[in-house]
């Protein structure tokens, strides 16, 4: 009996790796135990790790929110499987730049071979519009509203994806944002898969019909889609002579990315503040939609460009313990951060540990002399996140300039970023990041504390705007000041 055993656990392995070869990433099962073994892993990762892990519900609440999960754990799961199961634990801490993403073997394959559905759209409220198709040639009318995909309505679709992601706090914009970034991954792993579309739609002039649209490989929308107009570098300056003005774009804020396009921020600036001084401009658009980045000195040096008085981004800064995780063994990215805190953090009290006042990234910092004088203002969205969002709030709070646009994607009292320990778990293969080390930014947010900074001027994007190309935000504020010129 006992070798008739051994030969079937032989066969039922066997088995197993056969499945597992031959459905691949998507279809891989992992069994209840070893799912445990994982959430462990996350459970102990945050609890050691995360800088403000217990914002939003204690820690007992956590504890049980863990155990809940791991009783439902009694059958084998996918990948996609165990991060929805795991989805109420990373909602509840409400910090979107905390995630669980796929294994990297399933990442690639949707983003080489799974068909997805091959158009961007743009939310506007509850509505789907069709942002542009991502292939060759053109099969639904510019700008039309999506009613349908597959019979499904829009506002259920729009409904299913922003639960299947997690917000910041009860911040929605950086959840929206994320759905018009990646729509046809989100469709895949949240709605499903299909190898045609039927979308029923309604054009700009108010008439309905319906339309098939075929799956496509990523791969094959990069091969076939061109998107309109000349790729431009993140980092441009558009003076406006007849307006007195000039537009300041900063797509990002991360130096690596700047890197890729030989930018020097700091070169770069000063170039800035030197077309302004010689075009005599009035007024200063700084437009850091999109713009995110971990470095908080990446915002003060962009405040620079327009600070009159001494200023500084953060109030304060502190981390969990600074000391490696139990499971620093599976850590791909950011181990090297615990071994460079040293003495710059004070002693843990209640759970974290505040970086000292001394500090340089602390001190006040006082305004350039030639710093530009104008009239200033800043466009903001959903996308502005970290460095990017801190100096939205900086210009907000300090009165300098006036916010344009849509609320920020990093909360406005306190947000989680700098160095990201990214780990591969041990079974399911999905990858955990979590952010080391929480902002709390300089100034008095004037909206809620689970909200992301609110734009002293709010300008939502028109439907009518997206069916003619129109960038919503941009025309409004250049009319204004054409008008106050």
């Amino acid at each position: 009996m006992r070798a008739k055993g051994v030969w079937w656990a032989v066969f039922a392995g066997c088995s197993a790796v056969a499945v597992y070869a031959q459905d691949g990433p998507v279809a891989r099962l992992t069994y209840p135990e070893d799912l445990r073994e994982d959430l462990s892993v996350i459970q102990q990762t945050l609890e050691q790790a995360h800088p403000d892990p217990y914002r939003y519900h204690s820690r007992t609440e956590l504890d049980s929110l863990f155990a809940g999960i791991a009783a439902t754990f009694t059958t084998p799961l996918t990948a996609e499987g165990f991060m929805a199961a795991m989805l109420p634990v990373f909602k509840a801490i409400g910090d979107a730049g905390t995630v669980l993403e796929p294994p990297a073997a399933l990442g690639a394959q949707y983003d080489h071979s799974e068909p997805l559905i091959p158009i961007k759209v743009a939310v506007i409220g509850d509505q789907l519009f069709l942002d542009a198709e991502l292939k060759g040639f053109r099969s639904l009318p510019t700008g039309c509203e999506l009613l349908q995909i597959n019979g499904q309505p829009a506002a259920e679709l729009l409904n299913k994806l922003r639960a299947s992601l997690v917000p910041e706090g009860a911040d929605t914009t950086l959840t929206d944002c994320r759905i018009e970034q990646d729509f046809p991954l989100l469709y895949r792993r949240f709605i499903g898969a299909s190898d045609r579309f039927r979308i029923t739609y309604r054009s700009s002039a108010g008439e309905t019909g319906e339309r098939d649209v075929f799956a496509m490989t990523k791969e094959e929308m990069r091969q076939t889609y061109a998107p309109k107009g000349v790729a431009l570098a993140p980092w441009r300056l558009e003076e406006m002579p007849d307006l007195h003005a000039a537009w300041l774009t900063l797509e990002t804020m991360d130096e690596k990315e700047l890197e890729q396009f030989k930018i020097n921020p700091e070169r770069f600036l000063k170039g800035v503040q030197e077309a302004l001084r010689k075009s005599k401009a009035s007024t200063l658009v700084v437009d850091v939609r999109g713009a995110g980045g971990w470095d908080m000195g990446m915002a003060g040096q962009v405040f620079a460009l327009i600070a009159r008085k001494p200023y500084r981004v953060v109030s304060s800064m502190s981390i969990r313990s600074g000391e490696a995780p139990d499971a620093n063994r599976y850590t791909e990215t950011g181990a090297d951060f615990f071994a460079s805190v040293g003495g710059a953090y004070l002693p843990e009290v209640n759970g974290r540990r505040e970086l000292k006042a001394s500090d340089p990234r602390l001190v006040p910092v006082p305004p350039q002399k030639d710093a530009f004088g104008g009239k200033v203002y800043v466009v903001a969205n959903g996308l502005t996140t970290g460095a990017g969002a801190a100096f939205v709030m900086m210009a907000n709070r300090s009165g300098r300039a006036r916010t344009v646009g849509g609320e920020t994607g990093s909360n406005a009292a306190s947000f989680c970023g700098g160095p990201m320990l990214t780990l591969t778990l041990p079974r399911t293969d999905c990858r955990l990041r979590v952010p080391l080390v929480r902002f709390v930014p300089e100034g008095t947010p004037a909206g809620p504390a689970n909200r992301g900074e609110m734009p002293a001027s709010p300008v939502a994007r028109r439907w009518q705007d997206v069916a003619q190309g129109k960038d919503t935000v941009r025309e409004a504020l250049l009319q204004l000041i054409f008008e106050l010129r």
